[in-house]
């Protein structure tokens, strides 16, 4: 799910997942990580907006350094939060065309 290397020798990742589960208990991993990416995107760019203002205040009153290391910071934080919600997005298509290629079996049942 997060595209990292991890030991051969071990039964689960660091972000959560066990291998050998089904698709459904990977597509519901997924979209709890698509939820929890958008929600920190959401608080990384309100509490951005307030720290770029803080940053501009600190920078007119001669703190440049500080507004300096702020704005990295919020560029590292929403960089590092927009690529995980590019990494879920491309799983869950990825894992949408896999099951795309398993055919769908149609059952009828008989009304008595």
């Amino acid at each position: 799910m997060c595209h990292r290397a991890s030991s051969t020798t071990e039964w689960h990742c660091l972000c959560g997942y066990e291998f050998g589960q089904n698709a459904e208990r990977v597509r519901a991993l997924l979209r709890d990580q698509q939820t929890s990416a958008w929600i920190t995107l959401v608080a990384v760019t309100v509490i951005g907006g307030a720290g770029v203002c803080g940053m501009v205040y600190a920078a007119l009153h001669g703190f440049i350094v500080f507004s300096g290391l702020g704005f990295t910071a919020l560029i590292l934080v929403t960089a590092r939060t927009v690529r995980t919600l590019l990494i879920t997005r491309a799983s869950l298509r990825q894992l949408e065309r896999l099951d795309a290629a398993v055919p769908r079996a149609v059952i009828h049942t008989r009304r008595r």
